[in-house]
């Protein structure tokens, strides 16, 4: 295998690897506060605690729900990216290895 072709494959790994990386470090989904007894509910109800959300919990959670998730979008470029490394690392060796 030549330099070049084992180079692109250590950055093709790398790139897979930060990828799962961005994925994992995606924040979850902010918690559910329930509401007291009499106070104002935005009518959904949460089911871990079986209790009504307030409607500030409500759009933390329908904010998070409609949002871009910015680390799981740059996960699947890298992720992308890095099999496109590696297709080109494969290539790349093969290449040579008819050369020789």
């Amino acid at each position: 295998m030549s330099p070049k072709a084992r180079n692109l494959l250590v950055v093709g790994a790398v790139l897979i690897l930060l990828g799962v990386l961005a994925f994992a470090l995606q924040p979850g989904e902010p918690k559910a506060v329930c509401t007291s007894e009499n106070g104002p509910t935005s009518g959904f109800v949460d089911a871990e605690q079986d209790c009504p959300i307030s409607q500030e919990s409500w759009n933390e959670i329908a904010d998070y729900r409609s949002s871009p998730k910015p680390f799981r979008i740059a996960g699947l470029v890298l992720v992308v990216a890095g099999v496109g490394t590696l297709v080109a690392a494969g290539l790349s060796a093969r290449r040579s290895n008819r050369t020789e």
